[in-house]
């Protein structure tokens, strides 16, 4: 652990919004002073607009303390190296902001989270704000070359999927491309390739899928054009918030998005809006009052709501479509498995070309997640477009075919369909 760390002190009104210790935490990431007026008009007078006037005069700079407190901002990036959580925790309840804070290196929290190989550290800060891109260089060159291969596979994943960028170079110009192929690290240099990294072989892009994203903001749910909301005079903290409660809490997603509106498109810090949290979390209900209020609807989440007719639609306008990632870099095909199973959907993205062994959040394929869930009839197609029945996947460190999802679910119908097709 590196001998001192301490706040970098510096000063301007980004400085000041990104360490105010005591607003609300829908107040904490607006960067000027105009967005910051405008969320506040929206939400009318209330604790919202008081906490702000009572620190945006108060309070002067990142040293600024609680009364009869103490600053303990370098505790954070010794927490964040050693993964201590629940230090982490009592340090973001007394400050939201504290994952953005610098060292006098100039270094965030997670630049010390992937220097620990501390993967849990790292998704506690994302869902706090974390810029997983932050410099002065990137935490992800830290990951492709962290000495334990299985531990950087699993950081540059945990980055790389929740939108890190796969172009980031170290200040001498060498690149995460070029950091994991000189170690050797082969399986890290083809996820690079697959997120968009540029300059390799090219016999590695030839045999590497690239990511697509082509459709994924473009229309709504009746094929029209999306028009972006004016998120201007929202905080970033308060997006992030509204895209993890679209994960589990519909009652309070809709509560926020009568507050504000532009919420409905808006995307978190790790690249996932509200509709797309709903949608990789099974929430069809939510996914659907989501798009009928007027949020984009992507292939992955058109396949969800079991619009056949609009998938087709996308997939006959662009071809690559069947290539579309959702947020996390969740392949197509797992969301015909998300919510209620999709059959036919599924069937006509394969017959289109889509990967059956493409994979679901976790490393699991589309397989794994239908016969936890007993689908059987998305389970035939599957294997009919040569799903691997003995697919290996790793769950919580251990090994799981398809056949050990269902019978660790239960799934006796599912259990005897796939050991009648072979699983074991």
């Amino acid at each position: 652990m590196p001998a001192h760390i301490a706040p970098q002190a510096e000063g301007g009104l980004d400085s000041r919004m990104d360490n105010l210790r005591f607003v609300d935490r829908g107040l904490q990431f607006a960067h000027s002073l105009k967005s910051r007026r405008r969320f506040l008009a929206s939400v009318g007078a209330g604790p919202l607009a008081l906490a702000s006037a009572q620190t945006s005069s108060s309070v002067s700079g990142p040293q600024a303390v609680p009364p009869g407190g103490k600053d303990s901002t370098p505790d954070i990036f010794q927490a964040a190296y050693r993964g201590d959580i629940p230090r982490a925790t009592v340090l973001t309840q007394m400050n939201p902001a504290i994952a953005r804070f610098r060292s006098p290196e100039g270094r965030t929290p997670l630049h010390y989270a992937v220097e620990g190989g501390r993967t849990d550290m790292i998704f506690f800060l994302t869902v706090r704000g974390a810029d997983l891109s932050a410099g002065p260089e990137s935490p992800l060159l830290t990951a492709v070359e962290y000495p334990d291969h299985a531990v950087a596979l699993e950081l540059s994943q945990t980055l790389l999927m929740n939108a890190s960028d796969p172009n980031a170079k170290r200040t001498d110009g060498r690149t995460a491309l070029e950091l994991a192929t000189a170690r050797g690290y082969t399986d890290i240099a083809e996820m690079l390739v697959h997120r968009g990294a540029t300059g390799a072989a090219r016999s590695a892009i030839e045999k590497t899928e690239r990511v697509y994203f082509g459709k994924r903001y473009s229309y709504d749910v009746q094929g029209r054009p999306y028009s972006a909301e004016d998120i201007d005079g929202l905080p970033q903290d308060f997006i992030n918030e509204f895209a993890l409660l679209a994960h589990r809490d519909a009652d309070r997603v809709k509560h926020l998005l009568k507050i504000a509106p532009g919420l409905i498109g808006a995307r978190a810090t790790w690249d996932e809006s509200g509709i797309e949290a709903a949608a990789h979390m099974g929430l069809v209900a939510l996914a659907r009052y989501l798009a009928d209020h007027g949020a984009p609807v992507s292939t992955c989440t058109a396949t969800l709501l079991g619009l056949r007719d609009r998938v087709e639609g996308l997939v006959r306008s662009d071809a690559a479509c069947v290539r579309e990632r959702g947020a996390h870099d969740i392949a197509l095909m797992a969301y015909t498995a998300y919510g209620d199973q999709q059959p036919d959907i599924a069937d006509l993205l394969l017959r289109a070309g889509a990967s059956v062994h493409a994979k679901a959040l976790g490393g699991l394929t589309t397989l794994h997640v239908a016969a936890g869930k007993g689908y059987l009839e998305l389970a035939d197609v599957l294997l009919a477009h040569g799903a691997d029945v003995n697919a290996p996947a790793k769950a919580r460190g251990q090994d799981l075919t398809p056949l050990a999802a269902a019978m660790k679910a239960k799934q006796d119908k599912m259990a005897a369909f796939l050991k009648s097709r072979g699983g074991a």
